[in-house]
This record gives structure tokens, sequence and C-alpha cells, in this order.
């Protein structure tokens, strides 16, 4: 299915500059289109999949995610905290804020739903 450059902002919930702008970092369009610009929706999924892709950063056991140094890092001892799936901690560097989160091992859920 195609779309054009509104509809794709409006199923997408951004602006329509922001369509423009990926239109420009290669977006592809369907070709001979002029006005309206149409946009296959196989090409937009493609698109955001490897956008996504790029700005993802593998953390070790012990790293978080510095927002300031924008890098893994690992954390100053004693700032670490727990919510739920999410730890947030300082930097060891530059004593910014810091994010992890995780998922629960498998081994862990079972300890939990059969207590011993």
């Amino acid at each position: 299915m195609s779309y054009t450059i509104k509809e794709l902002s409006n199923e997408l919930g951004i602006s329509e500059k922001t369509c423009s702008r990926w239109i420009d970092d290669g977006l592809k369009t369907v070709a001979g289109s002029k006005k309206p610009i149409l946009i296959m929706g196989s090409d937009a999924k493609d698109f955001l999949r490897s956008k996504d892709s790029k700005r993802k950063v593998e953390l070790k056991r012990n790293e978080f995610y510095c927002f300031a140094c924008k890098a893994p890092r690992r954390a100053k001892r004693g700032s670490i905290h727990q919510l739920k799936n999410k730890k947030t901690g300082l930097c060891h560097v530059c004593n910014g804020k810091m994010c992890r989160i995780f998922t629960p091992y498998q081994k862990d859920y079972q300890i939990s739903l059969f207590p011993t």
C-alpha cells in the first residue's frame, strides 16, 4: 500500500517535515510520483528498521547507557537503583544519568512461581 507524506505522518504520529527529512536521508519514494509524493509502506518499514538498528548499542553485563556520553559506561558504586525491569545510575566518567532496561532470566521466573 502506498502513502502520501500527509497520510504517513498521520499514521506514525510525526510531522510532515520529519517525513520530508527521511526522504532526504534515503527513504525511497515511488518512481515517477511528483505531486503527491508516494511512499510504499514496505519501504517505510524497512527504513525505520534500519534507522533504529543503527542507534542500538550492545551493553555488557555490568554496563549502562550514559545519556551524556552517548556510550556504554560503568556506573558509580552505590548509585544504582532498580525499579521493576529498569536500572538507573550515575556515570563514573561524567556523572550523567544512566539507564539499563533488562528482562529477567527464565530461571528467575521459575523461582518466583515455585517457592521452595
